[in-house]
């Protein structure tokens, strides 16, 4: 029970920050270098993915060049169940978006939400934040990226937050299988 009401909050608090964003007016357009705090290695926690038997890890690197590039894996049950190809890149004149390709498909392109204030949550602000959308993606349509120290959390939801979805990372060390 005192797990079913953490969870209920995380969804609370992970769609009044999708509003707050969605209905805030635009300040700034960030750049590449405004997502470092995105590198490195991460992996699901218990007890959520293991109750499935499945642990997600996310890896993101941030090379000389254009793009923050990424990759992420599910395994459960003795072999990998999904695993997906992403990037932060420049498009639009500059403005970041993020683009996805899950299990090899054809990539999938969400635009960055402009964020006007940093977001308190709890008393916390975040070390990290990058939202992006596309609404014309059947699911998801919403992508929500927060850091908090050593802890990270992507959020995928439908339109308006509808149907969200967390998986919560810890920073892992990065051993050789994980580097590209």
């Amino acid at each position: 029970m005192q797990n079913d009401r953490r969870a209920q909050r995380h969804i609370m608090r992970t769609l009044l920050i999708l509003a707050a964003l969605a209905l805030a007016p635009a300040a700034h357009a960030q750049t590449l270098d405004d997502f470092t705090w995105l590198k490195g290695c991460w992996r699901t926690e218990a007890p959520r993915e293991a109750e499935s038997g499945s642990q997600t890890t996310e890896v993101w690197i941030n090379p000389p060049g254009p793009a923050l590039f990424g990759y992420s894996f599910t395994e459960g049950e003795g072999a990998v169940q999904g695993w997906e190809q992403m990037r932060i890149d420049a498009a639009d004149g500059g403005r970041p978006r993020f683009v996805a390709m899950p299990n090899g498909g054809a990539p999938v392109e969400f635009r960055m939400l402009e964020q006007s204030e940093v977001l308190h949550m709890g008393g916390r602000q975040p070390d990290g934040i990058a939202a992006f959308e596309n609404p014309t993606h059947d699911y998801p349509q919403s992508i929500l990226y927060l850091r908090f120290g050593n802890r990270l959390s992507a959020t995928i939801s439908g339109a308006n937050g509808s149907d969200p979805y967390t998986y919560n990372y810890r920073r892992i060390s990065c051993g050789a299988a994980l580097r590209p």
